[in-house]
């Protein structure tokens, strides 16, 4: 056949074809205590620099709600256009452990955004698996 460089997938060999899919794994949590996380952010503050170009202090909370501690907790603050719900720029912070029931607070470096916009701000709490 003109083309071809190969045959079509041929069932139990690995190798699918136009009309075969591959399963992806799934990944499970384990069973026992686990950490989960609530977070809280202010709105977004404008501050100017001396050259008269902003950029924005946000300051949030975050509270480990589960029984287990966190570990290599990625805590990432996002600053957020709120015109077109793209992020301006982003900070993160890495706890490597998080112990359950404890809180903290962060304030994040100054996030850089363009003075004539909105901003508002996001967290977003991710851990590795127990």
């Amino acid at each position: 056949m003109a083309g071809c460089t190969g045959t079509p997938g041929v069932p139990g060999t690995g190798v699918p074809g136009p009309e075969e899919t591959v399963a992806v794994p799934a990944t499970h949590s384990p069973p026992g205590p686990q950490p989960s996380f609530s977070t809280t952010v202010t709105a977004p503050e404008k501050r100017f620099r001396a050259d008269m170009s902003c950029y924005w202090i946000v300051t949030g909370t975050v509270t480990n709600t589960g029984d287990a501690p966190g570990r290599n907790v990625v805590i990432r603050f996002m600053l957020i256009d709120d015109g077109s719900a793209m992020i301006r720029s982003t900070e993160t912070i890495l706890i490597p452990r998080f112990p359950a029931g404890e809180t903290k607070i962060f304030t994040a470096n100054p996030l850089p955004g363009d003075c004539d916009r909105q901003y508002r701000a996001d967290i977003v709490v991710m851990h590795d698996i127990p």
